[in-house]
């Protein structure tokens, strides 16, 4: 009801300036303790999970919260888990706006994001202030201006950073709106990367006495012999879990929409260039 109410003045926003609003009165109503009035406590229904239990199995995916801003607020909605992030060791501003565009005949969105965040540091920041004790995952990327051949130094310093405050830490190697980053999801590249993120994770759980999870997040864009490939090395390398997916390049449901024509990566136009 209360969405029904707010969606006509949250579309005469574009789809961007709405979704920071729209966390904005979150974080309000969470102040004046309105949020729990209108969502009711969400009934336990515990699932286990690499090592985890998880109140419920309705958590609430990487993106809509990428600098672990509104965590207290959103935990307020009753998820049985918040999962943050994307996050980059450098701040970094994401590709260039317009890059989030609704499609309401399909209840959907399209992004071009660009892992948009104020780095690994703000976020730590926000999750110390937080008081939020429940699962609390923390999804790691690299830096747009870092070489895809450098990509593991950068994984490597977010996963040092978040580990001693995550319940668990997804490795994003499946955006499409980072330029060749999905190359990582590929045999040599990906064996190379996850060996190297199992032993600091080792190292870690050594230092903190504590062994924190870490899933990998692929694309749903994978044929039948990429999908075991990455299955074998995942399990070679006893990867703790694996999130499926993450957003497709496929337009094909939304074909004839306007939006089809918008690319999932980044764009790059001339001021004359029309928009499709």
């Amino acid at each position: 009801m209360l969405y029904s109410l707010l969606r006509p003045l949250l579309f005469r926003f574009d789809a961007e300036t709405a979704h920071e609003n729209t966390l904005k009165l979150l974080d309000r109503a969470h102040q004046l303790h309105l949020n729990k009035l209108t969502c009711p406590p969400a009934a336990r229904s515990p699932v286990q999970a690499m090592g985890l239990t998880f109140p419920n199995a309705v958590g609430l995916a990487a993106g809509l919260d990428k600098n672990g801003a509104h965590i207290d607020a959103l935990a307020d909605m009753g998820f049985g888990f918040i999962e943050i992030g994307t996050i980059t060791p450098r701040p970094q501003a994401g590709n260039p706006k317009p890059r989030l565009f609704r499609v309401p005949e399909h209840q959907g969105i399209i992004n071009r994001m660009g892992f948009n965040n104020l780095g690994v540091d703000v976020l730590l920041d926000n999750v110390r202030n937080c008081k939020f004790k429940g699962i609390l995952g923390i999804n790691i990327g690299k830096n747009a201006v870092t070489p895809i051949e450098n990509a593991v130094d950068d994984y490597l310093i977010c996963l040092d950073k978040v580990y001693a405050y995550a319940s668990y830490i997804t490795v994003n190697i499946s955006s499409p709106n980072t330029k060749n980053l999905r190359q990582l999801q590929q045999g040599d590249e990906l064996s190379r990367l996850v060996q190297a993120l199992k032993a600091r994770q080792q190292q870690l759980a050594d230092k903190h006495g504590r062994y924190v999870p870490l899933a990998v997040k692929i694309a749903p864009d994978l044929d039948d012999e990429q999908i075991r490939e990455i299955a074998y090395l995942l399990t070679e390398h006893e990867v703790d879990g694996v999130i499926a997916t993450n957003t497709t390049l496929s337009r094909a449901e939304i074909a004839g929409h306007a939006p089809a024509g918008e690319a999932a990566c980044l764009v790059r136009r001339s001021k004359s260039a029309p928009r499709s």
